[in-house]
């Protein structure tokens, strides 16, 4: 076992004024603590993040950073609607996309940092739904944004709903319980969907044909997902936040 640095390059449309450093709890396991050293520099693509890890050798040390790394992207990427990923390859070809970038602070990322870890460790379900959204964000496909969009809102709806004679029948009113939960009974009185009563039913339809192959890549098609995104996108947004916030004191918008 030895510490080694990690240097891991984030693409997305952030800047920092200055290099950021801190040190943040690792606890990727319950009670197996690391305190890692962590530093941001900005670069032409978005960040770079350097972090400590100790471990057996280098191939494991990156594979732990970028886990590490991730999870606090997951939370970072709701908490500003953004698309972050870790970049594996050539940044050369992304460094003309991010013109316009949020600035981050320090407590952004200490904070991001927090929250993963603690989710990480009591509330997993929520960490992996931050993580199809993050995935929705940054995927240029249609088909895999609505894919991982609704899969974010689905996590969190199969892990807290209120187990009844209906939920057990499946995602569909397990998503309908908690959007009842959160926002009333009546559709009409949930966010963005515009009273539209059909609009679970209907987009599992969709999600269960895009993940089944049964959608074929057809212009009426692609057309019909592209005009559903913006909202299952907000709806998923709105869900995920209020959810965390109100039922489990998680506060991830900025």
């Amino acid at each position: 076992m030895r510490t080694y640095q990690v240097e891991l390059t984030v693409t997305g449309a952030i800047t920092i004024q200055r290099p950021i450093r801190f040190q943040a709890d690792k606890e990727l396991q319950l009670g197996n603590i690391f305190t890692s050293d962590v530093e941001i520099k900005k670069n032409a693509a978005g960040i770079t993040i350097s972090v400590t890890v100790f471990t057996v050798d280098k191939d494991r040390a990156h594979q732990v950073a970028l886990l590490f790394i991730g999870k606090m992207l997951d939370v970072l990427a709701i908490k500003i609607n953004t698309a972050l990923s870790i970049q594996m390859l050539d940044i050369r070809p992304v460094l003309e996309r991010n013109t316009v970038r949020s600035i981050l602070t320090d407590d952004d990322f200490r904070n991001s940092f927090s929250i993963a870890r603690d989710l990480n460790l009591n509330e997993t379900k929520i960490l992996r739904s931050l993580n199809w959204y993050r995935k929705g964000l940054y995927t240029v496909d249609p088909f895999d944004k609505f894919l991982a969009f609704w899969n974010s809102i689905s996590v969190v709806a199969s892990g807290y709903h209120t187990p009844d004679d209906r939920t057990v029948r499946g995602i569909i009113n397990q998503i309908w319980n908690c959007f009842i939960t959160l926002w009333g009974q009546h559709p009409n009185s949930w966010p963005v969907i515009n009273g539209d009563a059909n609009w679970v039913n209907d987009n599992n339809g969709i999600r269960n044909d895009i993940a089944h192959g049964l959608i074929t890549i057809e212009i009426n098609h692609i057309t019909n997902v592209l005009d559903r995104l913006n909202t299952v996108q907000d709806v998923a947004y709105r869900f995920i936040t209020q959810w965390s916030r109100d039922r489990l004191n998680y506060h991830l918008e900025l």
